[in-house]
């Protein structure tokens, strides 16, 4: 009986072990030619000995039944601490800077897709993998470029692929010679909104940028005018929020003003707040706390804790020294409910600090 029980404990532990993903101890040299020979990718899992959930991934998700099966079908699989031997190369080639990182090569090594981060699941992990070797994959979608294929939507969901896979470089040369290859019309189109919508492909102050702002009426008739307006917005929200927070320091009443004149021109549709954020501006560069109190209530009431940590205190410092005792007082009922409300913890407690500490020195 005893025989019996150890021979299926053994069963079933060879089971369980041929369920995991399966790694092999391979120089990654090795690891490409043993993809080659097999027919198969390689499966990199791109670690350090200091992050947390790397080791979630290893312990938890990866062992797991299905993700073995899944894996162990189409992958040579490898893992490198990022920080130990070929592991810093690894990580210089394929521009690994955020743990866990998993990449997939074809065994030429070239990048077909990476994921970035744990998942709470076998099966969501999965899904990442898979989205990324699907016929939308880079490898696919070279193919189809290497036969001729340059229509816009192809060409836009090429480089959107490239992006990414964290090839943002190559992604850039391809919307280059996409954007240069077609006429206005086309570049304001819907096909090419993906490019211009992204602010990797499209930073402010860029040439995409640049035409986009030219050309925004045109985008608005090509894409709508919500999408359009909101990224009119959001590139003049930048901008406004950098002189909030003291990014600016060179900034003039005539600047703001000809933002204002631009604002005005553009017409934008629901975007009044950004005439606020002007107004608070103009106050900052003349000392105006009359003008400057009831715009940080109306503000900062119901702006997000993300937002609230960056730009809550700057204004108020700024007039440091121009601040009443009545005031005071309201800028402290001000911050005491603010921080009633934060729900980040930090963020509540800056603000406190800053009602208790700060507020009562202005």
């Amino acid at each position: 009986m005893r025989k019996i029980l150890l021979f299926v404990l053994s069963v079933l532990l060879m089971t369980s072990l041929s369920a995991q993903t399966k790694f092999l101890e391979l120089a990654f040299t090795k690891a490409l030619e043993r993809a080659k020979g097999e027919n198969k990718m390689v499966f990199v899992d791109c670690y350090t000995s200091w992050c947390g959930p790397c080791k979630m991934m290893s312990e938890k998700i990866l062992p797991l039944k299905e993700v073995g099966d899944y894996m162990n079908e189409k992958f040579v699989s490898v893992k490198y601490d990022m920080e130990v031997g070929e592991g810093k190369d690894l990580a210089m080639k394929y521009h690994v800077t955020s743990y866990p990182t998993f990449l997939v090569l074809d065994g030429d090594g070239r990048l077909l897709h990476r994921v970035i981060g744990g998942t709470a699941t076998g099966e969501e992990f999965i899904q990442k993998l898979k989205s990324g070797l699907d016929e939308n994959s880079i490898t696919n979608l070279e193919v189809h470029y290497r036969n001729g294929e340059r229509g816009v939507e192809f060409m836009v969901k090429y480089v959107q692929a490239l992006k990414s896979s964290g090839n943002l470089e190559q992604a850039k040369a391809m919307m280059f010679d996409l954007l240069t290859s077609v006429g206005d019309r086309e570049r304001c189109s819907v096909e090419c909104w993906p490019i211009y919508d992204d602010p990797e492909l499209s930073p402010a102050g860029s040439g995409n940028m640049m035409y986009f702002l030219r050309f925004a009426n045109l985008f608005r008739q090509k894409v709508g005018r919500e999408m359009v307006d909101a990224k009119i917005a959001s590139v003049f929200e930048s901008q406004l929020e950098d002189i909030l927070r003291g990014r600016n320091k060179n900034v003039t009443l005539t600047d703001v003003e000809g933002t204002v004149q631009m604002l005005k021109a553009y017409d934008l549709q629901g975007q009044d707040y950004l005439f606020d954020y002007v107004d608070l501006i103009k106050a900052m560069l003349t000392g105006n706390t009359e003008l400057a109190l009831p715009l940080c209530k109306k503000i900062f009431s119901s702006m997000s804790d993300e937002k609230l940590s960056f730009l809550y205190f700057q204004p108020i410092l700024a007039l440091q020294g121009k601040w009443n005792k009545q005031q005071k007082k309201e800028l402290t009922v001000l911050t005491k409910e603010l921080a009633s409300k934060a729900k980040s913890e930090v963020l509540r407690s800056s603000l406190e600090n800053f009602e208790s500490s700060m507020i009562p020195k202005l």
